[in-house]
């Protein structure tokens, strides 16, 4: 809209410098003139109240999405996905729309429902990295696990500083028995919280069940560091140095 409008400006501003430099008495085109002078204040103010009908609207969608947003803290979620899904028919671009539809549908458990809510955002904003991690959860619930880790994966390609986010891939990868995947997302996991021993201990397990013994014995050594008294870990130990 403020591209339009500065372009209007910029042909008025023409017509104007050529209305004041041109040199005639020709009465017609002095009129032609004056028409186009006219007609390009006419557009100037359509455009300002075009721009006026479109910040109220924003405004009062904006409002219904507060609405919605409170009625889902209250646990209102009928209520709310009504607000939401009003919103989406007069703004089916509204990524705020689609992102409560998406947890409300989480919350009920309404698979299908949050991964097209969670896709339709990847597609308005390939960068939203939270709309990646939900679409692989919705994914991963309804049992497509394939699809779920190439979700994550694009997650945390776009933010690897979230650690829930490497251990949904692991789990993710472990469904589809790539434990080398499953691996390398707990190591994330781990280089991001190192002290967090349950991360440790189920990277001890992945590193087991992909056969790398060496990773296994390493990190049970740690586990054991840091609690000496995990008995099991002591055990698991011992049997790998047999």
């Amino acid at each position: 809209m403020i591209i339009a409008l500065i372009t209007i400006i910029i042909f008025g501003l023409i017509v104007l410098y050529i209305a004041a430099t041109t040199k005639t008495n020709d009465t017609e085109i002095i009129v032609g003139q004056r028409r186009d002078i006219k007609e390009l204040g006419e557009r100037i103010q359509n455009v300002l109240d075009s721009e006026k009908i479109e910040k109220k609207q924003e405004r009062k969608l904006h409002s219904v999405a507060t609405e919605a947003s409170k009625l889902f803290k209250k646990q209102r979620l009928r209520q709310s996905e009504k607000k939401y899904l009003s919103i989406i028919k007069q703004d089916h671009k509204n990524i705020k729309a689609y992102q409560g539809l998406g947890l409300i549908y989480l919350e009920q458990k309404e698979y299908e429902g949050a991964r097209e809510a969670f896709e339709r955002i990847c597609e308005l904003d390939p960068t939203n990295d939270s709309a990646f991690n939900n679409l692989g959860l919705s994914l991963f619930n309804i049992g497509k696990y394939e699809e779920a880790i190439k979700a994550y994966e694009h997650s945390v390609s776009l933010n690897n500083k979230v650690v829930h986010r490497f251990l949904n891939l692991a789990l993710a990868s472990q469904k589809m028995a790539d434990y080398k995947k499953e691996v390398s997302a707990l190591e994330h996991a781990v280089d991001l919280e190192p002290k967090n021993i349950e991360y440790i201990e189920e990277l001890a397990e992945a590193a087991t069940r992909a056969g790398d013994n060496k990773l296994a014995k390493k990190t049970l050594q740690k586990i054991i560091e840091i609690d000496p008294t995990r008995l099991e870990a002591q055990r698991n130990l011992a049997r790998l140095k047999k």
